[in-house]
């Protein structure tokens, strides 16, 4: 018998680790699990393998470092054109999403409807389970899920159309108000490219580009390129926040205005550009009468706290520069007025005649990927929507509720109820990784896959100039009996309706799919395309073609927004924001937990954000627990003194306060949005989260609040900050 060297090496570090071993212990059978066969594996050498994050819609090309099996490491692709080699902490912290102690490795079924008591069943019998109540209730399905792109986004519409279901997006952070402005403004053709990096004047009416908005890891790059890609320009950039965020700290100058007043300073912008600059769009001055005409500047300085000089120093600089840009979203989006405030804010950009200009809101479409870009047949999930859906689901419209990778019962404020939209629904079944607060109310729960043991395909959310689609492979074999959600869709499209979807398996559909945009090429060419994209991680080869794109405008409309609670009870605007490193749903990861907040120092919990004028009124210092009411309740949190933040507006960040998240998240922080009242943005329908009006109480207690490091100075000698005078 001929013995390979290889095999003979293997050999004898088992027995020198066997020897090694106390004879008491229970045997090793294993001492290293491999992924490749034997012969494709070096122990100690790095494999890597180029994939698509799967960490939220942006689809960043990311490159997963392998060693016997195990992925250690997640960098950016630098070639993908999305992200180019750069990737947030997310991305890098997926990989203890992967190996996360609580993953579901089973499908679990409850064990009574009113219990929370899961038992272990086989694949087999779950899909059964679920395929039986699909049958049973064609015609009364609703699916609530993630948004998904590409072959995944396809195949579950294909499904919900022959079950006869309807299909919801939901994502917290998909700043839905914006979407709406958009469509209303240019038609159903998805995100636009914000051309940062060609801009050399950018304003930024709340939008957190650099943190939690849209594709923040593809705008870094892009804000980059316009501070420092340009041998001989610098562009200027302008922030406008009631909070001092860390987008609004990389700005060179930051306006505190006062909260729900972005539309109302973009109008007094306009005004000021239309009939005192005549310089821009003089030619089509009728046209934009209709946004900017009949504005009182008095009044907008007196109600956004921006002094009048400021503004005209505004409109100087933006009619001065040769590509300025206008961006919006974020806490402009947070009120009742955000749509309304957004049209406005883009109306900006074609008063400035940017729309399609280099520097400017640019559209693509795809001749490659038809797909590429939002896909506008989907509603999003809104609070007001999801009213509408639990009155469906309680006259009996609606029956079945299914539920993919998303956790609307813990990420929509508790005064919508949406938990009662799962105890009306007679089945629900959720697919995703962790036992969270939604998964916990279904009947059955079926684990789907991480990104990093599945097969898919991407094309981004926003409009891109380059062609870009981007791939998804194992860079791990499965570590436990979870299946793709793509095959559990297959699985029980082949209960419900046999022979009707004829795909073996969901990673045969993904290469079917992709193959099929290589055209009238033989099978070895075809073969060959895909082995070169799946080494690249994608094709972004072709640039794709700008979209003409006219602007629908109408008179502007712009109400007040409205706030929830008697200003001389709850004299403060509360101000909740994504957590900067977990944003809505990553407190289970703890390397994100342990990532300080960048401008607090602050970590492994909540704390109230109070400037240190209104901290030292109220007699409260740095640490202490204070209790913030609202009209519908009050929660506890220590202090954080922040000079960055309005006197009158009191901020929390959102991501915490689990009942059932996994062990990192359970039972940490407390959820600022158990104070939101009820109001919501008139045109989306979106939950206005800038809505609530609160006060602060004392407590006489003091807080474990865990910072970086101590201030070097007491509350006293910290900077205070007057909202009426711009910081620079």
């Amino acid at each position: 018998m001929k013995i390979k060297r290889r095999t003979w090496m293997k050999a004898a570090a088992a027995a020198m680790a066997s020897a090694a071993l106390p004879g008491c212990k229970p045997q090793v059978h294993k001492l290293i699990p491999y992924l490749l066969p034997d012969d494709e594996i070096v122990p100690g050498v790095a494999d890597w393998y180029a994939s698509t994050c799967g960490e939220c819609s942006a689809g960043c090309g990311v490159l997963v470092r392998t060693m016997e099996g195990r992925a250690k490491k997640i960098e950016g692709n630098p070639e993908h054109p999305v992200n180019q080699g750069k990737l947030c902490a997310r991305g890098q912290a997926a990989v203890q999403s992967l190996y996360h102690p609580d993953r579901l490795r089973e499908p679990r079924e409850r064990h009574r409807k009113s219990s929370g008591v899961f038992e272990p069943i086989t694949w087999e019998e779950a899909i059964g389970a679920i395929a039986d109540q699909l049958r049973s209730a064609q015609g009364r399905i609703v699916m609530i899920s993630r948004p998904l792109s590409g072959t995944s986004r396809a195949l579950l519409l294909e499904f919900m159309d022959m079950v006869g279901g309807r299909l919801y997006w939901y994502d917290p952070a998909a700043d839905v108000p914006l979407r709406t402005a958009l469509g209303l403004i240019f038609g159903n053709v998805g995100l636009p490219q914000y051309d940062v990096a060609g801009a050399d004047y950018l304003i930024s009416f709340g939008a957190p580009f650099l943190e939690q908005w849209l594709s923040p890891v593809s705008y870094g790059v892009a804000y980059g390129r316009m501070r420092q890609g340009r041998p001989t320009v610098r562009g200027r950039f302008v922030h406008i926040e009631p909070r001092l965020s860390l987008t609004a700290a990389n700005a060179d100058r930051w306006i505190p205005i006062r909260p729900g007043t972005e539309g109302l300073l973009a109008l007094g912008l306009g005004h000021i550009l239309l009939t005192e600059r005549s310089d821009r769009r003089s030619h089509q001055r009728g046209r934009f009468e209709v946004l900017f005409g009949g504005v009182d500047l008095k009044q907008v300085a007196t109600e956004t706290d921006v002094p009048t000089d400021e503004l005209r120093r505004l409109a100087k600089e933006c009619a001065g520069a040769r590509h300025p840009l206008v961006i919006g979203g974020g806490s402009a989006c947070s009120h009742t007025n955000g749509t309304q405030s957004l049209i406005i804010i883009n109306g900006l950009n074609a008063l400035l005649g940017n729309i399609g200009q280099p520097g400017g809101v640019r559209f693509y479409q795809s001749q490659t990927y038809p797909h590429q870009g939002e896909d506008q047949t989907v509603p999003w999930l809104t609070e007001r929507l999801a009213q509408a859906l639990l009155a469906e689901f309680e006259s009996g419209q609606r029956s079945v509720l299914l539920v993919n990778e998303c956790n609307p019962v813990f990420s929509m404020p508790p005064v919508m109820h949406i938990d009662r939209l799962f105890a009306r629904a007679s089945f629900v079944a959720s697919f995703g990784p962790l036992l969270d607060e939604s998964a916990s109310l279904a009947d059955v729960v079926c684990p789907s896959h991480h990104w990093l043991e599945g097969w898919g395909d991407h094309t981004p959310d926003t409009a891109m100039p380059v062609e870009t689609a981007s791939l998804q492979q194992p860079a791990v074999s499965q570590l436990y009996g979870t299946r793709q959600l793509g095959d559990i869709v297959l699985d029980l499209a082949r209960a419900v309706r046999p022979g009707l979807l004829p795909w073996k398996s969901f990673a045969e559909l993904v290469k079917h799919n992709w193959t099929s945009r290589f055209g009238n090429t033989s099978l070895a060419e075809q073969e060959r395309e895909w082995v070169s994209s799946l080494q690249q991680g994608g094709r972004w080869d072709d640039d794709a073609k700008p979209l003409s794109i006219t602007a629908r405008w109408t008179p502007a409309r712009l109400d007040p927004a409205s706030f929830m609670g008697d200003e001389r009870q709850y004299p403060f605007h509360l101000y909740p924001y994504p957590s900067v490193t977990m944003g809505h749903d990553g407190a289970h990861l703890p390397w994100l937990q342990e990532l300080p907040d960048t401008l607090t120092t602050a970590m492994w919990g909540t704390w109230v954000e109070i400037n240190p004028a209104t901290a030292a009124s109220y007699g409260i210092a740095q640490g202490d627990i204070v209790r913030i009411q609202s009209s519908l309740g009050s929660i506890e949190a220590p202090v954080v003194l922040f000079p960055g933040i309005r006197p009158d507006v009191v901020a929390m960040p959102v991501g915490q306060g689990h009942t059932s998240y996994g062990r990192y998240a359970t039972g940490r922080g407390v959820d600022p949005l158990q104070l939101a009242v009820p109001a919501f943005d008139q045109e989306s329908g979106a939950f206005a989260t800038g809505a609530t009006r609160v006060r602060i109480e004392r407590t006489g207690r003091r807080g474990r609040l865990v910072l970086l490091q101590q201030p070097a100075v007491e509350a006293s000698g910290l900077i205070q900050v007057d909202p009426v005078k711009p910081i620079i």
